[in-house]
């Protein structure tokens, strides 16, 4: 009897002035699990905060698989950040929905001064945070403890450093989801680690 596939959903949002590597470098990551289990996979989607193409931070245009209406039905979220993060901090269904994600347990990734939209949402209070090297003291104001760390998980937060923080990020989700022995598998994969 073949065993069904499981699939991990993935909602990375995007809206416009996001930085593509916050993004893509963790989508790469959690792409690469299809080389390496049959039993389970994650399936990444694009979120866009508005309807149509969405123009990041150094010129690329995306088109949305999907906008926030069905935040709710993704396994883990991902938070980029990037210059456009100062508007996306204001768009209330964006942080309504973080919210709701946050309250249901399901995991929650920032990267680089995505950070700050998680802040803005309240659900950094208390806890450790980290983002971009020259802002990580600015979560103090939002009631977040702020650390110099590459990667900082609290409970189903995780937090990424800079912009290059986004591969650790995507292989702490894969940790998180699938243990130390897929992450290095994947890692080896990527050649971010010597096989």
């Amino acid at each position: 009897m073949k065993r069904e596939l499981k699939v991990y959903k993935v909602g990375f949002i995007v809206f416009p002035g996001v930085e593509e590597l916050d993004f893509v470098g963790a989508w790469e990551v959690l792409g690469t699990l299809e080389h390496f289990s049959k039993e389970a996979c994650f399936k990444n989607r694009t979120v866009g905060t508005i309807a149509g193409p969405i123009k990041c931070a150094h010129g690329l245009t995306i088109l949305p698989d999907e906008t926030l209406s069905n935040l709710s039905d993704y396994d883990v979220i991902v938070v980029p950040g990037g210059p456009g993060v100062t508007q996306a901090m204001k768009n209330e269904q964006l942080l309504s929905e973080i919210r709701k994600v946050y309250e249901d347990g399901k995991l929650i990734c920032s990267v680089c001064t995505g950070s700050f939209i998680l802040a803005e949402a309240g659900i950094l209070e208390g806890k450790r945070a980290t983002t971009y090297h020259s802002y990580v003291e600015k979560l103090s104001e939002y009631g977040a403890i702020p650390v110099k760390e590459r990667v900082v998980v609290e409970g189903n937060v995780i937090t990424g450093a800079g912009v290059s923080a986004t591969i650790d990020a995507g292989l702490k989700i894969v940790e998180i989801v699938f243990g130390t022995n897929v992450v290095k598998k994947v890692a080896e994969w990527i050649e971010y680690i010597e096989g």
